[in-house]
């Protein structure tokens, strides 16, 4: 049971290893990013220039594009000045309903979209209760705030135990 609740679809060593035309084959037509340790470092107040790129690259294929963060609506306005992509911040994940809101405003159905995230107890959990595509990413950077720190032990025996990585 556990498996099925928290185990990704998928599991990269960063948002650039996806290969994102292979989502597009399984119609997948818009990709939901979480901010924090996956597009970005905390401190990073503004997005790096790469994700800037990837962004825009993804755009222009077709994707659509839209930001999912438990982060504050400060820090979302912020990042997102630049991006102008759809959101929510707060959004409480794992819980769906923010999920489920942007999903509507970007015209998504399930099964045409995938999350994208680097916590299997907030982002994955969150797309495999909303039955949509999950992608776990390695985080980042280890520097994190207190709480999310105390989830990392256990994810990392939950990502070697159910995907076979050692990390």
């Amino acid at each position: 049971m556990l498996k099925k609740i928290f185990k990704p679809n998928f599991y990269f060593g960063s948002i650039f290893q996806i290969p994102y035309d292979d989502l597009r084959q399984k119609g997948v037509k818009g990709l939901i990013f979480d901010i924090d340790n996956t597009l970005a470092r905390h401190e990073d107040i503004f997005p790096p220039e790469k994700i800037l790129s990837l962004i825009c690259n993804l755009q222009n294929t077709g994707f659509k594009i839209g930001i999912l963060s438990n982060n504050s609506k400060k820090r979302l306005e912020e990042f997102n000045r630049a991006l102008q992509l759809p959101g929510f911040s707060g959004a409480l994940k794992p819980f769906t309903v923010n999920l489920k809101k942007l999903m509507i405003q970007m015209n998504l159905k399930p099964t045409e979209t995938a999350i994208i995230g680097d916590q299997m107890f907030a982002d994955v959990w969150c797309g495999n209760r909303a039955n949509i595509t999950t992608v776990l990413v390695k985080p980042i950077t280890e520097q994190e705030i207190f709480i999310v720190r105390l989830k990392r032990g256990l994810e990392r025996r939950m990502i070697k135990k159910y995907l076979g990585y050692n990390l």
